[in-house]
């Protein structure tokens, strides 16, 4: 069965969603749709939309090495509770999901139904090592040589479908693999935004897949 790619262009980039650490890139708050219906070997590509500096630029691509379904990354001895985007805990009633003390993201309004249900019925996490996330340090090159990602980029915003064909899907493709080859490390550059109370889940610019 042929992988799904996913793209969207991003209106934060503050090292919540996507979030890298310790060699691992988790998709855990916000991009909610991605987050449920992506699934293991899924590729996912995040580009900036015009809130963020020199728009359209190339953010990130990870290929997804599992999903973690039910809170499963929040709760129990899951091993992810340090990281940065693990912002959510069990509360005292033993149902409900609550915003930790100690979050770093999403902190001056409740984004639990969005980010994770309140009783993590949506608390689907993507987890990647097989990536490369650029940042502040993206750039808009890829344009000069794959015209159909150039022309469905400009395209992607609120309300507005494209139509895709394999064309598109050759050039995400290659994208990806020229990416690999170009470079070895997996994370080449800072977040773009030190603002971590930036929202990215309310944003409306559409995510597509093919």
């Amino acid at each position: 069965m042929e992988r799904k790619l996913y793209f969207y262009k991003m209106t934060t980039d503050n090292g919540g969603a996507p979030c890298v650490s310790n060699g691992l890139l988790s998709l855990a708050i916000c991009k909610g749709k991605i987050r449920c219906k992506a699934e293991a070997e899924s590729i996912i590509f995040g580009f900036a939309a015009k809130k963020l500096k020199r728009d359209e630029r190339l953010i990130y691509i990870a290929v997804v090495k599992e999903k973690l379904a039910k809170g499963e990354y929040y709760l129990g001895d899951s091993g992810y509770k340090s990281r940065p985007d693990c912002i959510y805990k069990l509360g005292k009633d033993g149902q409900t999901a609550k915003r930790k003390k100690t979050a770093k993201f999403h902190t001056k309004s409740d984004e639990r139904k969005r980010d994770v249900g309140m009783k993590f019925e949506n608390a689907n996490v993507l987890l990647s090592d097989n990536f490369r996330y650029f940042g502040e340090k993206g750039t808009d090159d890829y344009k000069q040589k794959y015209p159909a990602i150039k022309a469905v980029i400009k395209k992607l915003k609120q309300g507005h479908r494209v139509n895709h064909d394999e064309n598109l899907r050759d050039e995400l493709l290659r994208l990806k693999e020229e990416m690999w080859r170009k470079f070895t490390k997996k994370k080449l550059g800072e977040p773009t935004s030190k603002d971590r109370c930036t929202l990215c889940n309310r944003s409306g610019l559409l995510e597509e897949s093919l």
